[in-house]
């Protein structure tokens, strides 16, 4: 795993998913080193680096420029850049233009989310799995009831990380941004 402290980052990309929630996600995901992977709003590239590293491909994809220049610099340090093809476009479009994929990561924050469902639903290959990280809860219950309603039986995990810092007195306990993992597996 990537620690956080060694990704670069920049106060102009939201917040970056920090590395225990990132480990749940290789987890969930189950993924294997034939599997192609889309890392949907990539941000700084954490997902797409760890991910570079265990499947076949990834794209990672952004409609930031300087969010796929960051991700590149942080797939190159971390991940296996030679596995990534980086795309600076919506997800919509990019996902349009995507033949065969195995999983499809979604960070579900923008209104875009409930068309970009619909279409990784249309293209993801059988068995295919698809996680959506959010901590926006309106948006958690919309996925969930999208998920739903296109036949699959999400699982959710909402996960509250707390890291500990020592100070004089003793060990502050602080907490990090909580985040919700959907799962969901095409049947």
């Amino acid at each position: 795993m990537i620690n956080d402290f060694d990704l670069l980052t920049t106060c102009d990309i939201s917040g970056f998913i920090k590395e225990e929630i990132r480990s749940i996600l290789i987890y969930k995901s189950d993924v294997k080193d034939s599997d192609i992977v889309l890392d949907i709003n990539c941000g700084v590239g954490e997902i797409s680096s760890e991910f570079s590293n265990l499947a076949q491909k990834v794209y990672a994809i952004d409609e930031s420029p300087q969010a796929i220049t960051i991700s590149q610099n942080n797939i190159k340090k971390h991940g296996n850049i030679d596995n990534v093809e980086m795309i600076n476009e919506d997800g919509l479009s990019a996902i349009e233009k995507i033949e065969n994929f195995d999983i499809a990561i979604l960070h579900a924050k923008n209104d875009k989310y409930n068309e970009i469902i619909d279409i990784i639903h249309e293209k993801i290959n059988s068995k295919g799995r698809i996680l959506i990280l959010t901590n926006i809860l309106d948006i958690e219950v919309n996925v969930v009831n999208k998920l739903d309603e296109l036949n699959y039986n999400p699982q959710i995990t909402q996960i509250n990380i707390s890291k500990g810092q020592l100070l004089y007195k003793g060990i502050k306990m602080e907490s990090q941004n909580p985040m919700t993992i959907i799962f969901a597996k095409k049947r």
